[in-house]
């Protein structure tokens, strides 16, 4: 796989004009930005009197407005003897400013008024950003400036926000990202400011300093008059206002950011130098991974934007097709996957990487795996840069920026403000996308750095389990470190593609025949513009479709389920199923991988009601695509091999294997959904099935699932009603199924366990993974089924949800600092079972604290309904309407809503706006019956709870405790009732279910194109 601009968590910083000196960003007033031909949307770039370079973007059609501010300076920036002092400056921000000194001003205004907002802390970087409702901008505008101008960090906040720091960094110590991440900092030289602990916790937030003498709020307000300077601060803003309205705004609120006149922090100097390099890592990994990575340090490449030197490089040794470093890796049996890209991008210097996951013969055999990527870079740099390869993928980038789908708000400024870090001001919304010139001497001083001399080599795997001899210090990643051997550095300088265990397998790519040339867009006058209707109905297929008369992009989704219940009749049929999907995908890999590199990308996805295939991209190629789908479904019992069968075997096990290695919260949701579904498979079962299933059981199921299944379709986008039949016929023509019989397609539905009134459930146990310290509260109040015909308490539970989250998060996180994850929403077990969810995961409290916490907290919440006053009740109501209506942002988003009721079959494809007329109507009192009914705990309540608890192992005890003195309570109606770990089917067993929602009557539905 490629990394690219979009796939990369680092914008796709890469090549300005001929230049390789810097450019200066700065230099622009009024700038025109180059847009997409597409974009409908008004820019203004500009100066403030202050130097804050801003970007307006102007957008009459939007529901909800929103800004970023990105401050170049993140952890690098950090002073030595306090890590981790840029990102706690991030988190107290948010506490309060002189001009709104409640800790929570900010939040409570967004929320009320449909928003969100969040920040991140990056190396050179600090981003902050939200959104809200259209018309509420400016109160928000109003309140973000603040945290540029007049923070307050107080002396109570600054005590209690270091422990969600320190929470934010527990949370990461058994993530094996974050241990590698920072196994690699502290391997950098010692003088340069990667090798820095840039997280920050408790012991460098408080106790260090205090030992030292130093006071950490002294050290935060210089630490933010230092660097939150105006003059390197980017600003976007998005509004339904006009450029002018918009600029009135931002000059008036963001004028008064101090301006220090700094100069861009830099960081000049290499993070590795020849004593660090050359070096193999072997490191013990927490998940059950096998992963080869190279990382080669190279020159900084944020000034090669326009060339994009480094996705030439990584198109060809990321590329999965035939003649590929990983096709031949698969061939020998040594690896499942590979990527390659940047892995880090500075101001001063970058980071080209490739990581490759290994089969256990691949683990076995890494040097030979080393030099064969050795042998493909090395034909790279004696054929020099091919002029065709960067044509087409020129071409593909253009036609990505040219075409480019519309975001969400708060997305789209967040990576815009990012952006105008990094590019010029004319080329702040193209830089990451379009390739503008061919640079053949930037891809060759790129390639030059691929040496194995310039290599760090690391291998993880847990068969270094006590074999390490060195212990990173800030997430104790337990590795060793050695020379790679001459022997291997030999080889490496002389691989070539005719080796002998290579034998030429390795070459460029084919000429990609799946990028699109016809862009013609297709019109279908008088068809609806907010539904799809029903091509085809009969025994064998539903065929719903939609003409994109919309967004006129040429662009199509298409969405099979081919609904079966071989799928999930039992733990082996599951496991089968999530097998042949994963061999489809190999299978497929030689002609899906250059479709997705043409943007058109195709996914297939194993579910409880059968299989689900979706294809989106440009409308061109996707008839040809979908062909060649089915014929890999059609042929992948004849052309399985036991080879293939058995990777894929092992690759799916050590997925499995590593579901223990999650977070606590994932276990908690495992948990819930365990109990709560029927005919939901435990991990344990899953395991246990997937050691007796064969080759032969697989070719089994691929008869079984191509003979005889019901096709549900969804063809949204630009084409015609023909055209959409022509493709669902491909599916039926070639694969001919039989008819399903009405009883097999009700037992696809899932069938949800209906909890007691009164009662308390209790699921309660020990965490997975022994050394995650952090423990899990999650608990469920179940309503009920709510009918499709009547969305009046789905209308109910959305106000009461948006009214309980945002105090629900500023008592229990901000203020109690329970923990780090603290959220609620509302879950949807089956189609149609809706529930309410509370949810903390803590490294410091144990879940029976946490439980009681959180009741205490309903409790309290029940007097804040009580009291709340019509103005803000209806401040709320309007907040959650407006969210309800707010507009697709692009097709995608508009398919995913088809889909979904299409998916639970209850078709209401007008569901969001009938519940935003339900919850327009909804008074104070209604919500508080339904409170009443529903989540309070007392006698008259209708009150069903599941409470799952996941115990870090410091607290098994307590939940031993708590198990014993359960076990001698006799349970009644009104009780807690303890659901064992291992009695969960038991349980089961003795619960009654909710029954299936009626089948809907869709024949209204249909319409009838000439």
């Amino acid at each position: 796989m490629m990394r690219t601009a979009e796939t990369d968590s680092v914008s796709g910083v890469e090549d300005v004009a001929a230049m390789m000196d810097k450019v200066d960003l700065n230099e622009s007033v009024a700038t025109e930005v180059e847009t997409s031909p597409q974009d409908e949307r008004h820019y203004h770039s500009y100066k403030l009197s202050n130097s804050l370079h801003c970007l307006l973007i102007s957008d009459k059609t939007t529901d909800k407005a929103s800004a970023a501010m990105d401050v170049r300076v993140g952890h690098l920036c950090d002073p030595d003897d306090v890590k981790g002092l840029a990102h706690f400056c991030e988190h107290m921000l948010f506490m309060g400013t002189e001009k709104y000194p409640d800790e929570n001003d900010y939040n409570v205004y967004l929320n009320a008024n449909g928003g969100s907002s969040n920040a991140y802390t990056d190396m050179e970087s600090t981003n902050y950003y939200f959104d809200v409702n259209a018309d509420k901008l400016e109160g928000a505008l109003d309140r973000f400036a603040q945290f540029f101008i007049s923070p307050l960090f107080n002396e109570s906040s600054t005590s209690r926000e270091m422990q969600a720091v320190d929470s934010e960094h527990c949370k990461n110590l058994q993530s094996d990202f974050w241990r590698l991440f920072q196994l690699y900092k502290s391997l950098a030289k010692s003088s340069h400011p990667f090798s820095k602990f840039g997280s920050g916790n408790i012991q460098t937030l408080k106790d260090e300093p205090v030992a030292k003498g130093v006071d950490i709020r002294s050290e935060l307000l210089t630490f933010y008059k230092t660097y939150y300077s105006a003059n390197i601060m980017k600003l976007v803003v998005l509004g339904k206002q006009s450029i002018d309205e918009l600029k009135q705004m931002v000059d008036m609120y963001f004028k008064g950011i101090p301006n220090q006149n700094l100069s861009v922090p830099h960081f000049p100097g290499e993070p590795y130098g020849k004593a660090e390099l050359a070096k193999r890592l072997s490191v013990m990994p927490v998940s059950e991974v096998r992963t080869l990575e190279m990382h080669f340090p190279i020159r900084e490449i944020e000034t090669l934007y326009q060339s994009k030197p480094t996705r030439y490089i990584s198109h060809l040794v990321g590329h999965e097709g035939f003649g590929s470093i990983l096709q031949l890796l698969k061939d020998l049996g040594y690896a499942n996957e590979l990527s390659a890209g940047e892995m880090r991008s500075c101001s001063d210097w970058s980071s080209f990487g490739i990581s490759i996951d290994l089969t256990d013969e691949g683990l076995e055999s890494v040097e030979d795996v080393v030099v064969i990527v050795f042998a493909y870079l090395n034909m790279l740099k004696r054929s020099g840069p091919q002029r065709w390869i960067h044509d087409e993928t020129s071409t593909v980038a253009s036609c990505s920026f040219r075409f480019l789908s519309k975001r969400s708000p708060i997305n789209y400024t967040c990576a815009l403000a990012s952006n105008m870090q990094l590019y010029p001001p004319c080329h702040i919304l193209s830089g990451p996308y379009k390739i503008y010139q061919y640079n053949p001497q930037a891809i060759v001083e790129c390639l030059e750095c691929l040496t194995p001399q310039n290599m760090l080599l690391t291998v993880m795997s847990k068969k270094f389990e006590g074999e390490t001899k060195n212990k990173e210090p800030w997430y104790s990643t337990e590795y060793t470190m050695e020379d790679i051997g001459d022997d291997l550095i030999k080889r490496c300088e002389e691989a070539s593609v005719e080796d002998k265990f290579i034998a030429n397998r390795l070459h460029f790519p084919e000429q990609n025949d799946m990028i699109a040339t016809d862009f013609t867009l297709k019109s279908v006058p008088n068809f609806p513009k907010d539904e799809p209707r029903l091509l085809l109905d009969n025994s064998s297929a539903r065929l719903w479709y939609k003409p994109d008369n919309v967004f006129d992009m040429p662009k199509l989704n298409v969405i099979c389920l081919l609904q079966t219940p071989f799928t999930n009749e039992s733990p082996k049929s599951f496991v089968s199923s999530f097998l042949w999907v994963s061999i489809l995908q190999e299978q497929c890999t030689s002609f899906t991988y250059l479709a997705s590199m043409a943007s058109l990308h195709c996914s297939f996805v194993s579910s409880k009601n059968g299989i689900e295939v979706s294809v989106s991209g440009y409308n061109h190629k996707v008839e040809i695509l979908m062909q060649r789908i089915v014929n890999a479904m059609i042929d992948l019992p004849t052309k399985l091999t036991n080879e293939v069968f058995e990777r894929i075997k092992d690759k799916v096990s050590k997925q499995y294997q590593n579901i223990s290695f999650l977070q606590p919260y994932q276990h908690a949701i495992y948990g819930a959904d365990i109990c709560l579904e029927d005919m939901k498979w435990s991990i344990s079962e899953k395991k246990q099935a997937l050691k007796d299933i064969s080759m032969e059981d697989i070719i089994y199921f691929s008869k079984c699932l191509m003979k005889q299944f019901f096709l549900e379709m969804l063809i949204h986008g630009n084409v015609s009603p023909d055209e959409a039949k022509k493709i669902s016929s491909t599916i039926l023509e070639m694969l001919k199924p039989s008819t399903l019989h009405p009883s097999s397609k009700s037992s696809c539905s899932t069938r949800v366990i209906r909890l007691n009134s009164g009662n308390d459930y209790i699921h309660s146990f020990e965490e997975f993974n022994k050394e995650n310290t952090n423990s899990c509260i999650l608990n469920i109040y179940q309503i009920k089924p709510i009918p499709h015909s009547d969305l009046i308490d789905n209308a109910t539970l959305s106000l009461l949800h948006h009214l309980i989250k945002e105090p629900f998060f500023d008592e229990l996180r901000t203020k109690d600092q329970l923990g780090y994850l603290v959220h609620t929403s509302i879950k949807t077990n089956g189609d149609n079972v809706k529930s309410l969810l509370c949810l903390i995961q803590s490294d410091a409290y144990d879940p029976i604290y946490m439980d009681e916490r959180i009741e205490a907290f309903l409790e309290g919440f029940r007097n804040r309904l009580v009291d709340m006053g019509k103005e803000e009740f209806q401040d709320n109501v309007e907040a959650v309407v407006a969210s309800l209506l707010e507009k697709n942002k692009n097709i995608g988003e508009e398919s995913s809503k088809y889909w979904s009721v299409i998916n639970n079959k209850s078709y209401i494809f007008e569901k969001y706006q009938t519940i935003a007329s339900h919850v327009s109507n909804l008074t104070p009192q209604a919500v508080l019956r339904f409170f009443d009914k529903y989540i309070a705990r007392s006698e008259e309540s209708h009150r069903k709870k599941l409470s799952v608890q996941v115990f870090a192992t410091k607290f098994v005890e307590k939940m031993n405790e708590q198990e014993e003195k359960m076990s001698q309570v006799t349970n009644g109606d009104g009780e807690m009732k303890i659901i064992p770990e291992g009695d969960v089917v038991e349980f089961k067993r003795t619960m009654s279910l909710y029954p299936l929602p009626p089948e809907v009557n869709v024949e209204g539905m249909r319409i009838e194109i000439e």
